[in-house]
């Protein structure tokens, strides 16, 4: 969520930005030919400030309700050129109505005169509108693949491959959530691998919100696996690694009735967790990417494996419970103090239970 709020205060703060560019474009470059009249008028009063902190913050609302509309599951089924169609017409008819609030609250608040701003509207041609329309649709065609892009490589990857923070390889102290479907195998050649793919697909769509509320980074889609990771302070913050598996799983059990009757299967994963020292760098030239190394990873993916051995659905280190504060309602059990497999030292693993 805070994510979420993050990226929210950004697109919002870039309207103000755009809007203040388009002004000074239109307006300042040729301040010096014009003398006086209702456009020197206007912009003499700096009113035309509170316009496009205004504007760029209804804009900016405008574009994140659009965007989450398009984004639920309803339309996410459509086709690609319809949900296209339909955000262009949504932002087209918000730039009308935000043009329209502001005029008519500028009147209300008296800030500017009706009968300037009666004569301001009418010194404004129809190439000034089409000017202005433009250079709205090229932003939000700029600012929407800038997001589809972040979307795509996982929040947070895009600036830090911009800034070139792992370029050089460096050691972060992680959490990793290996999450994988039970009896994915069998399931495969039940299904095949059409109704298979979408039966995942549809799993993974279930996901997404728990990413987001949780603050987790997906590191991989590695199949039917799932791998999930946070920083050792936002993963333990109110036990979000621990809440984004169980809620995830919540969601999946109060839709069974649907995933029963669409693939005559219910999907239960299964998950693996370990916290400690990790070093990131960027690899690929063709595909690049931010890999992670260490013992880690190899523990939380063994332990993921053992679920099946044990008949539990998450299992965490000792490491994970000795950063745990308060159990905030789950039980902790110890499973093992065995060897893992390609390990040579005892390790204490834990299964645990909301």
């Amino acid at each position: 969520m805070r994510t979420n709020l993050r990226e929210w205060l950004i697109i919002i703060l870039s309207f103000i930005l755009v809007l203040y560019m388009y002004a000074i474009f239109s307006y300042f470059g040729v301040e010096d030919f014009i003398q006086e009249g209702v456009l020197k008028e206007y912009f003499d009063t700096n009113i035309w400030h509170l316009e496009v902190i205004f504007s760029g913050i209804l804009l900016g609302i405008l574009f994140i309700l659009v965007n989450q509309l398009t984004e639920k599951q309803i339309f996410r089924r459509k086709s690609f050129g319809f949900n296209i169609l339909l955000k262009s017409a949504l932002y087209l008819i918000g730039l009308i109505i935000v043009c329209l609030l502001i005029f008519e609250l500028f009147l209300f608040f008296e800030l500017v005169p009706q009968e300037q701003m009666e004569k301001f509207q009418a010194l404004l041609s129809a190439k000034f509108y089409i000017s202005g329309v433009l250079y709205y649709a090229s932003f939000i065609l700029i600012l929407n693949f800038i997001l589809y892009i972040n979307q795509k490589l996982g929040p947070g990857l895009l600036i830090d491959l911009l800034t070139g923070k792992y370029y050089h390889p460096r050691n972060e102290e992680l959490i990793f959530l290996f999450v994988d479907l039970k009896n994915s195998t069998s399931l495969a050649e039940k299904l095949g691998h059409i109704e298979y793919s979408k039966f995942i697909k549809e799993c993974v769509h279930e996901l997404t919100p728990v990413i987001q509320k949780f603050n987790a980074r997906v590191y991989q889609y590695a199949g039917d696996e799932v791998i999930l990771f946070w920083s050792k302070k936002e993963g333990f913050r109110e036990l979000n690694c621990l809440n984004a598996f169980f809620e995830f799983s919540d969601i999946l059990n109060r839709q069974k009735e649907y995933f029963k009757s669409k693939y005559g299967e219910i999907p239960i994963f299964k998950a693996g967790m370990d916290v400690g020292i990790v070093t990131a760098t960027e690899i690929g030239d063709i595909k690049r990417e931010i890999a992670y190394h260490g013992d880690v990873l190899n523990t939380a993916a063994r332990l993921e494996k053992k679920c099946n051995e044990f008949n539990e659905k998450l299992i965490i280190t000792q490491n994970v419970i000795d950063q745990i504060q308060s159990a905030n309602g789950y039980n902790f059990k110890l499973l093992s103090d065995l060897p893992l497999r390609g390990k040579t030292e005892n390790i204490k693993f834990y299964s645990v239970k909301s």
